[in-house]
């Protein structure tokens, strides 16, 4: 898939399941309004889709790849005989949704009890975490462990993934750089106190 492309909407048929061998793909549901508000991140070897009973099943979400991405699709019918010949593969599948699932009502939890800003903080904590060694490298002459962010979504997608505008981003992020804890060039950003993102994340404050 090329970036951008889309894997499968909202509300079709639930016809099997996909397998992230490579890329990045977001997943996202839309409002009456048209609004996007983005589910997940998923990153290689995510299950994505559901794996419905019978043809009345749809998808809760859209899929689309936001970079060059290769997906294996799973079709029910021989995923159902495989797994009947296989029971593993059965218990580990689930294994993989439970773990899915449970990721999601953590962060619907986040939406109803985090301030914009925390849940901001703590997404900037997840992407630090998840960036490749490459993309999230010591900052030269920082201190309190400043990490490099380099960024592939926009404002808006940051806000999505967080129930948010993109002003409001925009909003957040001078008063982080305002208060120390980062910086921003063209296309990353830069923690330059992780000590003092991680306490206004997971505490709400930002003192010193």
């Amino acid at each position: 898939y090329r970036p951008r492309q889309v894997v499968f909407n909202e509300g079709t048929p639930a016809s099997g399941l996909y397998v992230l061998c490579h890329g990045a793909v977001k997943l996202y549901q839309s409002d009456r309004f048209g609004r996007d508000y983005i589910v997940d991140i998923a990153a290689p070897g995510a299950i994505l889709g559901e794996l419905g009973l019978d043809d009345l099943e749809v998808y809760s979400t859209s899929a689309e790849a936001l970079t060059e991405s290769q997906l294996s699709f799973l079709p029910r019918e021989r995923l159902v005989l495989f797994i009947g010949q296989h029971p593993l593969t059965g218990v580990r599948l689930i294994a993989a949704l439970s773990k899915a699932l449970a990721a999601t009502r953590r962060k619907a939890g986040e939406l109803a009890l985090k301030r914009a800003d925390e849940r901001f903080a703590d997404l900037l904590l997840h992407l630090a975490a998840d960036s490749r060694p490459a993309d999230a490298r010591p900052a030269e002459g920082a201190s309190n462990g400043a990490i490099h962010i380099r960024l592939t979504y926009s404002r808006r997608e940051l806000g999505e993934m967080i129930g948010i505008t993109a002003e409001t981003v925009i909003r957040i992020l001078g008063k982080l750089k305002r208060n120390g804890i980062l910086t921003t060039t063209e296309g990353e950003v830069v923690i330059v106190d992780l000590e003092r993102l991680t306490r206004l994340a997971h505490h709400g404050n930002l003192a010193a």
